[in-house]
């Protein structure tokens, strides 16, 4: 599979975001340093 760094770039954001956003739900949860 070949990205551009453009298309790259925004796989990045996007899976960085999805993690942000489920650390926060199960922070949210259990309060725990990972």
């Amino acid at each position: 599979m070949k990205l551009t760094a453009r298309e790259q770039d925004k796989l990045m954001i996007v899976v960085a975001a999805d993690l942000a956003r489920r650390r926060q739900l199960r922070g949210l949860k259990l309060n725990y340093p990972e």
